[in-house]
C-alpha cells in the first residue's frame, strides 16, 4: 500500500520581494501547475509566527511527488514561482514526510 506523502517547503523571499508578489505568483502556480496534477491530494500556503511563509504539499504516494518534481523542471510557471523565493535558503530546508495516520474531524 502506498503512503500519502508531505512536503513541508519553508519559503524565504528573495531580496526585494513581497508577500503580494508570493500570493500572486503562488495563485498562477496553482491555476495553470498545480492543478493539473493529478498526484496532488492538496496545496496550502502559510504564513508563519516568524513572518517566513510555507508551502504545505500532500501527494498521494512518492511515486507522484517525483513526477511532480519532474515535471516542475520544464514548466515556465514553476519557474516563475521560485524566482519569488531565495531558493538557496528555501530548498535546503524542504521536508518530506510519509503518512503513518490520518484522522478527520
Amino acid at each position: 500500500m502506498s503512503q500519502t506523502i508531505t512536503v513541508l517547503a519553508p519559503i524565504k523571499l528573495a531580496a526585494g520581494k513581497t508577500e503580494t508578489e508570493l500570493l500572486t505568483a503562488s495563485e498562477r502556480f496553482q491555476a495553470e501547475f498545480v492543478c493539473h496534477q493529478p498526484g496532488i491530494i492538496r496545496r496550502e500556503l502559510v504564513r508563519r509566527d516568524d513572518g517566513q511563509f510555507m508551502d504545505i504539499i500532500q501527494f498521494k504516494d512518492r511515486k507522484s511527488l517525483e513526477d511532480v518534481m519532474a515535471e516542475e523542471q520544464q514548466s515556465e510557471v514553476c519557474m516563475a514561482f521560485f524566482a519569488i523565493m531565495d531558493m538557496n535558503a528555501t530548498s535546503a530546508n524542504i521536508e518530506i514526510c510519509e503518512s503513518l495516520s490520518t484522522h478527520l474531524n
